[in-house]
């Protein structure tokens, strides 16, 4: 634009139109600097429901309504579950609970919730249910839940799938973990975090997600962890190597690994003689500052016995208390957790835990405190001994009496 021109316009129309005017001009001259929208590509976003689902959630406008409660004993549950692979912990719980519930008479079926991102076939998840989570099940697409008498959301991107199901049937939440803090502050945060205001009723892995879920006006009860002593009772004494393991997930933030590095990296320059045993994850990708054996992710079946002979577990939890330290402890391993209500609540009153703070010094210190104990062996047998009460056998039964509390009207 020539200088007379710029001259004559802001004369005419002011300093505004002049820089309007230039601006339009240079992209109009250089196609490659126009604007663009961006679009967000949700497909590529991880953990994140179905678009469509998100928006069909008005639950300030429409809520939930509890359907009247039914005149039988035996029901049609069904299971909205995320896509299933090999060794997930979730779905091994899930599984449990669904088998015990099938050998009481009641029908089971389950459906895989698909994502814009990710999509599993109902013969696939049938194969994987079988072979790794010893679980005989028919998986339909979600709308063939819709006859069922209760469906469960099982994760809170289940939770989007279920409120727009239209169906008659009771709608609960198997809630595992409070879910809102596996993010940063943000869209899914908030949006895992409404899901406990849908008016499901929630059904809970321990007390202290009971209280965390209630918080939010949601009508909840709970069931108290518990452990298979068919499967990880030691029965007798057995000679401890000198090993200590770390329950080892990098790629799960709420497991403190990088503290749990920190702490054995002391503790290891204090008892070099120890050899340090990572379960969970395989860590060939990660530089760790000592020597370790790594098992990666184990069948369950190898588990009791790695238990059984390590002295110690170092096992961290940021939310929701987790499975293993009952195993631990029926094994004769002891448990090194860090201290919070979200572990010593559910675990109030079981003993043989060595809490500490969760900082690397703290965990460091009382690792050591567990290996330089006298009568290694006579005291993990004890503590192996007095865990008879925490078997799943109760746990299971209060989840089928809270289901028919909730939804039938047969005493």
């Amino acid at each position: 634009m020539k200088l007379k021109r710029v001259l004559e316009i802001y004369q005419r129309e002011g300093l505004d139109s002049v820089i309007k005017k230039m601006i339009k001009k240079l992209i109009k001259k250089s196609p490659s600097q126009k604007l663009h929208l961006i679009k967000i590509d949700f497909t590529k976003e991880p953990n994140m429901p179905a678009i469509k689902d998100i928006l069909s959630v008005d639950f300030l406008e429409n809520p939930y309504k509890v359907p009247e409660k039914l005149n039988k004993s035996k029901l049609k549950i069904g299971w909205i579950i995320p896509t299933v692979g090999p060794g997930g912990g979730g779905h091994l719980n899930i599984a449990r609970f669904a088998r015990y519930l099938q050998s009481r008479g009641h029908k089971t079926l389950f459906s895989i919730y698909d994502t814009d991102k990710s999509k599993q076939k109902p013969e696939a998840a049938e194969k994987i249910l079988e072979e790794y989570y010893d679980l005989e099940v028919e998986v339909v697409r979600n709308d063939k839940l819709a006859d069922c008498d209760v469906i469960f959301a099982t994760s809170w991107e289940t939770a989007y799938g279920l409120y727009g199901l239209e169906s008659k049937a009771h709608k609960f939440y198997f809630v595992q973990d409070f879910e809102p803090y596996f993010f940063e502050i943000g869209s899914r945060y908030k949006l895992a975090e409404a899901t406990y205001q849908f008016g499901f009723y929630g059904i809970t892995a321990g007390k202290w997600l009971s209280k965390k879920v209630q918080q939010y006006n949601m009508s909840a009860d709970y069931y108290n962890f518990g452990v298979n002593l068919d499967q990880y009772k030691a029965k007798k004494i057995i000679a401890k190597k000198k090993q200590i393991l770390f329950y080892a997930r990098p790629h799960t933030a709420r497991r403190g690994y990088e503290i749990g590095i920190l702490a054995l990296s002391l503790f290891k320059k204090e008892h070099s003689e120890y050899e340090i045993i990572m379960v969970g994850q395989d860590l060939l990708d990660y530089a760790i500052p000592f020597e370790y054996v790594g098992l990666g992710s184990l069948p369950v079946k190898d588990l009791p016995r790695l238990y059984q002979e390590s002295v110690a577990c170092l096992v961290l939890s940021l939310t929701n208390v987790s499975l293993l330290p009952l195993e631990l402890l029926a094994s004769g391993c002891v448990p090194v957790m860090n201290s919070g209500e979200n572990n010593m609540v559910e675990l109030e009153g079981v003993e043989g835990i060595v809490y500490a703070e969760i900082l690397p010094h703290s965990l460091a210190g009382k690792l050591s405190e567990v290996v330089e104990r006298a009568n290694l062996e006579e005291y993990a047998f004890q503590i192996a001994n007095k865990i008879d009460n925490r078997s799943w056998n109760e746990s299971l039964k209060k989840v089928e009496e809270i289901i028919l509390r909730e939804v039938t009207t047969i005493d």
